[in-house]
């Protein structure tokens, strides 16, 4: 299975007196995602679930990479949630059983901690904001990474 990690962009300020998990894409996150959308789109990124923090700019930036990718389930995940354990993330994508290609959309450092335990690695770099990480995984294995890909669009493949 691929597994796409993405992490939400960029918000409005917490300043505008908002709870956190009402903060939403702001008008240059919002177009950081499409911009991202497009070039996973050109990478033949094709997720069969995309699953995502019940958080407005976690829901928001998955809309959008859906609306682009053409995937028509998002499911809304309390797993996903920014104070949720990373072995509580991973054992809810093991159970979600054989999928060609899943995306996850959520919050950093949750994300990169997720992706480090995948990976069998202590840790992995913190994502930017509407950044992408793909693996390949399956179950009972560690994963390998395939690429990743930075809110600007910027393509880092594995060197082998």
């Amino acid at each position: 299975m691929q597994i796409y990690f993405v992490r939400h962009a960029e918000t409005v300020e917490s300043a505008e007196n908002l709870p956190d998990e009402m903060r939403y894409l702001s008008k240059r996150g919002r177009k950081q995602i499409c911009k991202q959308a497009k070039n996973l789109k050109g990478h033949k990124v094709k997720p069969t679930l995309i699953l995502t923090s019940p958080l407005a700019r976690a829901v928001q930036t998955a809309e959008l990479l859906a609306a682009e990718l053409k995937t028509a389930q998002i499911v809304v995940h309390p797993s996903l949630l920014p104070d949720t354990e990373p072995d509580v993330i991973a054992e809810m994508i093991t159970e979600i059983g054989p999928l060609k290609a899943l995306m996850v959309v959520g919050h950093d450092p949750q994300l990169s901690a997720v992706a480090a335990q995948l990976l069998g690695y202590e840790h992995v770099s913190r994502f930017q904001k509407g950044s992408c990480l793909a693996l390949s995984w399956k179950p009972g294995e560690h994963a390998a990474f395939m690429w990743s890909a930075t809110s600007n669009g910027k393509i880092r493949r594995h060197n082998r």
